[in-house]
């Protein structure tokens, strides 16, 4: 049903009021979730837990619990208005979707990894959600049955290349295993040519990011400093850099919520780009 149509009916308004209680709901689960998991999955294999992450909460409703909120609102909404009468399924499915990319865009900011156990869940849950895509006919996430495995394949192919060209070029990974992981399962929800969208939704998102980075640290220089302030600002870059390095998965997570609240808005674009060649 088009969007303005089902704001119309009581179902559409009740549906899209109930994206705020059942945005919170989600967000103090999220947290719960959080201060829950065992200390072993927010670290690197064979790693020892620190003391933060077997003493301390990992994570405060009043603080992420907030934020996570607000975005889940926005997302969900996003979501029950494009696939809503007749496709209940589809919002369920990404509700928990978006949920758990969040929580892994946490993880990998304040931890510096992406637990696997989420990845495994984000991957379970988008191939039971493209199965039933295809078998119900509905045809809206892939339109042919090879589509999932060939959003698999050019995710996880596409971070390994990006691996390779950092080793050959800097001589270390140039992107983690957990993206790699995490792509992959991205591609199979998404598929063919889901994937593609995704990644440069990602590609950008990453951009916009260290753009701003790199104007905030033009801006906090100092036009004349003096003998003191040269030694605080040779410590600054190194600060600022510490604090603003972000891994890829962040921008993966905002990707793939992206493609799923601005479904028919991304689709719309990328035929319009097409249809110029």
């Amino acid at each position: 049903m088009p969007i303005l149509d089902y704001l119309k009916t009581t179902g559409g308004i009740i549906w899209t009021a109930a994206c705020v209680p059942i945005s919170i709901l989600l967000a103090w689960l999220a947290v719960w979730v959080m201060n829950k998991i065992p200390a072993s999955w927010l670290c690197d294999y064979n790693e020892t837990p620190s003391r933060e992450l077997l003493e301390e909460p990992r994570a405060g409703f009043r603080r992420e619990g907030v934020i996570l909120s607000v975005l889940l609102t926005f997302c969900l909404a996003g979501c029950r208005l494009q696939f809503n009468k007749g496709f209940d399924i589809y919002f369920l499915c990404f509700a928990m979707i978006i949920l758990l990319s969040l929580m892994i865009a946490v993880c990998d900011i304040k931890y510096m990894i992406i637990p696997d156990q989420f990845t495994a869940a984000l991957a379970l849950i988008g191939a039971a959600l493209s199965i039933y895509d295809i078998v119900r006919g509905f045809r809206i996430l892939h339109s042919t049955w090879w589509s999932p495995l060939a959003g698999l394949a050019i995710g996880a192919g596409t971070m390994l290349l990006i691996d390779l060209i950092g080793m050959l070029l800097y001589k270390k990974d140039g992107m983690g295993f957990g993206d790699v992981k995490l792509f992959a399962a991205v591609g199979l929800l998404t598929g063919f040519p889901g994937t593609i969208y995704t990644f440069i939704v990602s590609i950008l998102t990453a951009t916009v990011f260290f753009v701003c980075i790199l104007l905030a640290a033009k801006v906090r220089k100092s036009p004349e400093p003096d003998k003191t302030e040269e030694s605080d600002e040779k410590e600054e870059p190194q600060e600022l850099s510490a604090k603003s390095y972000l891994a890829f998965g962040p921008y993966i997570a905002a990707a793939l919520i992206a493609y799923i609240a601005l479904f028919d808005v991304i689709h719309y674009l990328a035929n319009l780009y097409i249809d110029l060649f």
